[in-house]
């Protein structure tokens, strides 16, 4: 049993922890670097509830395997979880390889690492109840769309549409290179690239076989072979975000 303090001071000693229930997870530096849905979407909850996003992002299976990153039990007062600021929205990130705490800028002070204070969030107008109740009604809404079955991948009526746009473009750039129509060509080309970029989105969140393994190569094949881009690039968000910051800069 752990309190609010303990996971504080685990938090700024550089343990990556999230609030699943009324469990403590911690996850290791191999799954962050492992997790299909990108290390951000995990490091933007260390110190926070991530009861909800957890519930609704993985399958049956994959819930059954959460409770493995489990360390502790949490000492709930009135069953609420009062969130922490997590470090890397204050700009401290941490190296996988030495462990070591880095501020995105140096000049901000001269802290080694986060402090207590650094996972002090801001004071929120939203009591915790009230946060409760949003997070409760949240969850009926989600099992009022399971039981409508919104969420089953509609092969035909859904992705079949898809297919003929995809294969109709790919045939007018095709019939139009031919003619020596190359504008053509390359607007057709251009639009189908466009079009596939939402079929690889849903490969990319497992959102179409919901199986791992499947979707990924099926967005290999979408994405790299036939869009040119790497479905890995999409799906690291962290080397995106890395990449547009570069750009930026």
């Amino acid at each position: 049993m752990l309190s609010r303090q303990d996971v504080a001071e685990r938090i700024c000693a550089g343990q990556h922890l999230i609030v699943f229930h009324d469990l403590l997870l911690r996850i290791p530096n191999s799954w962050l670097q492992a997790h299909p849905g990108g290390s951000l979407a995990l490091l933007h909850f260390v110190g926070r509830d991530a009861t909800d996003e957890i519930l609704a992002y993985h399958s049956e299976h994959t819930l059954t395997q959460v409770k493995r990153f489990a360390i502790a039990r949490l000492d709930l007062p009135d069953g609420l979880w009062q969130p922490f600021l997590p470090p890397i929205v204050s700009g401290w990130v941490q190296n996988l390889s030495n462990h070591q705490w880095l501020r995105e800028n140096s000049l901000l002070d001269n802290d080694p690492a986060p402090t207590l204070d650094t996972l002090s969030p801001p004071p929120s107008t939203l009591s915790l109840p009230a946060q409760a109740q949003h997070a409760q009604a949240y969850r009926q809404l989600h099992e009022r769309i399971i039981d409508a079955g919104l969420y089953n991948t509609p092969y035909v009526s859904g992705y079949g549409p898809e297919l003929v746009r995809y294969l109709f473009l790919a045939a007018i750039s095709t019939y139009a290179y031919f003619h020596n129509w190359l504008i053509s060509s390359a607007i057709a080309l251009g639009l189908m690239w466009h079009q596939l970029v939402f079929t690889a989105h849903d490969l990319g969140h497992m959102g179409v076989t919901h199986d791992w393994t499947t979707d990924r190569l099926l967005a290999t094949l979408v994405g790299n072979f036939i869009g040119g881009l790497s479905i890995g690039w999409w799906v690291d968000v962290s080397t995106l975000a890395f990449l547009l910051f570069l750009l930026l800069t």
